[in-house]
């Protein structure tokens, strides 16, 4: 192997074992499991491949099938052993077991499903009062807005006809599925709120048109966004979402010294292929190089930002 690619798939290589061994919070696989699992897909992927392709697209095809892979093992495990407790972290001390997840994405519930779905609602409340303390939305609010939204879990919709709850592969998904959708039912009754308060005559008194925080300007809302907030994003996701608003040359150079961290700038102007790649010779000055490699990496790095904004 090329010894200047040895770096790239060492920490690629980490990478993967770690998104199998913790696809998810909550789950965590045994590192022998985690470390075989995670060489069968990089081999699988290496042979789909006749000639490697881009560094950031080869690496985002892998921690997604990562992702993918460890979660669906997880699961089967689960089923084959009647045991859903298999494979949680037994650090995550966020409640206090695993629910059946095939129950609670069984559409004719019979009375296993029924005391699922029962255990679900207390379980799924102290997380979601608190995302909507946090929204403004309290008291009898929140718990109208919290039960509305759990109705939501099992209804079916879209052009799949599929229900919230039938699109997680392991139970530990539920809590930041369920946040989300409370998130966005949240900002609608803000809105709604918002709205009816703008109106006239519906004011209560002079002091909630001026004191309440509800009457201030609406600004947006970073987890209204239909990827969530941009913080908690991953780069397979981020690239997934915004693959065409840079060019390979662009994803090549982000992911070397941003991601994978390859690479220093430095080192990158020292690659003959780079070089050619922004149209430099090896006899250019370096302060002609970097200038040249800091403008291509501002520019991305805004369109980046741009997508993500969009």
């Amino acid at each position: 192997m090329d010894g200047n690619k040895l770096p790239f798939f060492e920490k690629l290589w980490a990478s993967c074992y770690f998104r199998v061994r913790c696809p998810v919070e909550g789950v965590r696989l045994p590192d022998e499991l985690a470390e075989k699992l995670a060489r069968e897909l990089m081999e699988r992927l290496m042979s789909r491949y006749p000639t490697l392709p881009g560094r950031s697209e080869f690496s985002a095809a892998l921690l997604d099938e990562a992702h993918e892979a460890s979660r669906y093992h997880v699961r089967v495990d689960r089923r084959e052993n009647g045991d859903h407790q298999l494979h949680h972290d037994p650090e995550d001390q966020r409640y206090e077991r695993n629910l059946n997840l095939d129950h609670l994405q069984t559409r004719e519930q019979g009375r296993e499903g029924e005391r699922e779905w029962n255990d679900l609602a207390p379980l799924l409340k102290p997380f979601g009062l608190a995302i909507l303390h946090r929204k403004g939305v309290r008291d009898q609010d929140a718990e109208d807005v919290f039960m509305e939204t759990f109705a939501e879990l099992p209804r079916p919709k879209g052009s799949d006809n599929k229900a919230p709850i039938e699109t997680i592969m392991v139970f530990e998904e539920v809590i930041p599925l369920f946040t989300k959708m409370l998130q966005f039912r949240a900002i609608d009754w803000r809105r709604k709120q918002s709205a009816l308060k703008n109106q006239p005559n519906t004011q209560h008194s002079f002091d909630e048109l001026t004191d309440n925080p509800d009457n201030a300007r609406q600004f947006e809302d970073e987890s209204a966004r239909s990827f969530g907030d941009v913080a908690h994003l991953g780069f397979d996701r981020i690239y997934n979402l915004c693959e065409e608003a840079l060019s390979p040359l662009e994803w090549e150079l982000i992911f070397a010294i941003y991601v994978a961290q390859t690479h220093t700038m430095g080192e990158l102007l020292q690659e003959e292929e780079i070089l050619k790649k922004l149209s430099l010779k090896p006899s250019d000055s370096t302060s002609k190089k970097r200038r040249i490699l800091n403008d291509l990496l501002h520019e991305a790095l805004r369109k980046l930002a741009a997508a993500l904004q969009n």
